[in-house]
């Protein structure tokens, strides 16, 4: 079956800002440009696209769990790394995908110390937001809840999946979404302040990253 514009991927901005504290990037996955005939010309994201937003990338990790979207030689002839880690949506990664991920993370950063490393999955919010904040987390010492904030504030728009969420702040995860729509919940203020409207459904923020109890779940999806 040919490649097709995969499910809700028009609707995301391309791409995000570096995230605070790291350099570390975000993304939607480009697609090849014969799937995107059908898209005006100022839409278009492809790897050259990607490569004339992102001047400093030197590394990708993709994060889907297929290799349809783009040929990564596209990338690696531009002299561009490239690690495809295999992700299947909606679920929590064990613990060695996590581990793969933050090691390829470092392995990136310390061959090129003034680049940037650009993380993407399907719309480069859910799964990489994860992955991502697990790396903050775990490899840099952010508070979860403040890895979230800095993440969805560069990526402008919130993590979705209340299951990722949970999983971060350390509470029991609810089963994962098996639903096919979700609303796209972006984050107000994309100039690195905190709106006061800055809290996703179902989520309790409050200023503090000291108190994991400040999250409170009703378990309900907009999807």
């Amino acid at each position: 079956m040919p490649p097709s514009i995969p499910d809700r991927w028009i609707p995301y901005k391309a791409c995000g800002k570096v995230i605070e504290g790291t350099r570390i990037i975000c993304f939607k996955v480009p697609l090849k440009r014969s799937v995107q005939k059908n898209i005006s010309a100022k839409d278009i994201w492809d790897i050259d696209a990607l490569l004339k937003a992102i001047p400093k990338l030197r590394a990708v990790i993709d994060l889907t769990n297929t290799s349809r979207y783009y040929d990564p030689k596209e990338l690696q002839e531009q002299g561009i790394l490239h690690k495809k880690i295999l992700m299947p949506g909606r679920e929590i990664p064990p613990n060695n995908k996590v581990t793969e991920f933050v090691s390829t993370v470092d392995e990136f950063l310390i061959k090129d110390k003034d680049s940037l490393v650009g993380v993407h999955c399907t719309h480069g919010l859910n799964r990489t937001g994860y992955m991502v904040c697990r790396y903050m987390r775990d490899r840099l010492g952010i508070p979860a809840k403040e890895a979230i904030r800095r993440f969805e504030i560069a990526r402008g728009y919130q993590i979705e999946r209340n299951n990722y969420i949970a999983d971060l702040i350390g509470k029991a995860p609810p089963p994962p979404d098996l639903g096919k729509h979700t609303v796209l919940k972006p984050v107000r203020n994309e100039n690195g302040t905190k709106s006061k409207n800055y809290m996703g459904k179902g989520r309790n923020r409050n200023n503090s990253d000291t108190s994991q109890s400040s999250y409170e779940f009703d378990y309900k999806y907009d999807y």
